[in-house]
């Protein structure tokens, strides 16, 4: 009798453990929870670090000042790439209490309690059980006829599930009506035993202490807001600083990174070198930089990747700005060009001419070149598919083409199969000017290859670079006998 009440109890506790599969489907069901969370960029602004930043105000000079006390002008480009930086749960969460982390902050929770909930009334759909939420919940009917509303309940229209407010801001259990609660049947019951207990009156207590001492602005949470604000504040400034220094660089057609990414190495390339110089004349780049060093923060924005992504952002923005200007003139003219660059891909450059009239300005002719297209088809087909496909990206109209211009190569200018006849063929209009440096090029050299003069000439001089410049010697004693200098022949110029 003992050994069977021993097996039944064994067999009763190994119930009680679960399988493998089971843990396994928790963890897929965890997984997917975690996934349909909203994404960063579901908020209105992103998250800042919550630390506090030394800035002097009485020392700092205008420049700085304008920095720190004005609005960024170029917002929606620091929006952009710090959404890509920062991966950390945001302080500002949406007004549907189903997409509320289980753990909340104090910035977030005082970010919440000061907005104004309104109740949902809808006409509320139904559930599988063919029950519903009703307006009736929203209020509680005391025994002696009373009727008191029920602030604390809250509807969330994208989980059709109700919420206790308090419960799900300040609550640590694992209430139904903290996680979620969408089993209407019995729901009055369920509200009433709810409301009563000590859990949710703990809850309450301390939502209705935060709102108090917000409405007074007497919170402990009021000095971290401030230092929030101010950290927003100096994030920003960094980015603009770096913007700065990206927009520096790049105008000059100069490289950015060195041998290797250290601060204060002498290696380190001209994009960190030109950040180092700026911190120690510049209060904010100076913060960062003592960050840095002590290792107080890993976001500083100063990585390859962050410098990469800046200046592609950089180049959108300019792309855009140009395009906008060639949609404002209406009609444009293409010049297109190929050729092979050092790792033997086909490269197609494309620049686009406009004409913009301005009154009391007068009229400018700008010559934009918006880059290189990669094609594997150097037909004229080819060509023409690729600049198509392009056109439809910009948003352009090919019927607003008014000229074209190539070099002379066939699959070009042809008559029949080039890019300027199949051009022709889409709009009339676009009339083709083959380019005068080429032909002027091809006159002259098919000109020099005709006169045995020229071609004596020519070669003579090929052979005196290449007698002269084989040694440093001859070199030298060419330079002292002759005041210029012996270049190379060109095979294409």
């Amino acid at each position: 009798m003992k050994v069977s009440i021993v097996y039944h109890d064994i067999i009763i506790g190994m119930k009680k453990v679960k399988s493998g599969a089971t843990k396994r489907r928790e963890k897929a069901a965890a997984r997917e929870e975690i996934a349909n969370h909203p994404k960063l960029t579901h908020f209105l602004k992103p998250l800042v670090q919550t630390r506090s930043v030394s800035i002097p105000t009485e020392t700092t000079n205008n420049s700085d000042c304008h920095y720190l006390n004005t609005r960024v002008e170029s917002d929606r480009l620091i929006c952009e790439s710090t959404s890509n930086a920062i991966t950390n749960r945001p302080i500002f969460l949406s007004d549907d209490p189903s997409e509320w982390p289980d753990n909340v902050s104090d910035a977030q929770r005082c970010d919440i309690v000061k907005r104004v909930f309104k109740k949902i009334e809808i006409d509320f759909p139904y559930s599988l059980e063919r029950r519903r939420f009703s307006l009736n919940y929203y209020n509680r009917k005391m025994k002696n006829g009373e009727i008191f509303e029920r602030t604390w309940l809250i509807y969330s229209l994208n989980s059709n599930n109700v919420f206790c407010f308090c419960c799900k801001l300040f609550g640590i259990t694992s209430s139904p009506f903290r996680q979620r609660m969408n089993t209407w049947e019995g729901l009055s019951k369920k509200l009433k035993e709810h409301e009563t207990c000590s859990a949710h009156f703990k809850c309450f207590e301390q939502w209705m202490t935060l709102r108090k001492g917000i409405a007074n602005q007497a919170t402990i949470d009021e000095k971290q807001q401030k230092l929030l604000h101010k950290e927003r504040i100096f994030w920003r400034a960094v980015l603009e600083r770096i913007l700065d220094i990206t927009l520096f660089l790049s105008a000059r057609n100069l490289a950015f990174r060195g041998s290797d990414t250290a601060i204060g190495s002498k290696s380190n390339g001209n994009f960190l070198g030109v950040f180092e110089l700026l911190a120690k004349y510049d209060t904010v780049l100076n913060e960062l930089m003592q960050r840095i060093q002590d290792k107080e923060t890993k976001e500083h924005y100063l990585s390859n990747d962050t410098q990469n992504e800046l200046i592609r952002l950089l180049a959108r923005e300019i792309e855009s700005k140009i395009l906008s200007k060639v949609k404002k003139a209406k009609y444009y003219s293409i010049i297109l060009d190929c050729t092979p660059d050092v790792s033997h891909k086909e490269q197609m450059s494309i620049i686009l001419r406009s004409v913009t009239c301005t009154p009391g300005v007068g009229i400018d002719i700008s010559e934009n070149f918006f880059g290189y297209l990669t094609v594997n088809d150097t037909t004229g087909k080819g060509l023409f598919n690729a600049f198509l496909n392009q056109e439809k990206n910009w948003d352009l109209n090919i019927l607003d083409c008014r000229g074209q211009s190539y070099d002379n190569g066939a699959n070009m200018k042809g008559k029949v199969k080039g890019v300027q006849a199949r051009f022709l063929e889409m709009n009339p209009k676009a009339l083709y000017v083959p380019c005068a440096n080429h032909s002027l090029n091809l006159v002259i050299v098919h000109g020099a290859l005709s006169s045995i003069s020229a071609i004596s000439f020519f070669g003579v001089l090929s052979r005196l670079y290449t007698l002269f410049s084989s040694s440093p010697p001859r070199w030298e004693i060419l330079k002292s006998c002759v005041a210029i200098s012996v270049k190379p022949q060109s095979d294409t110029r």
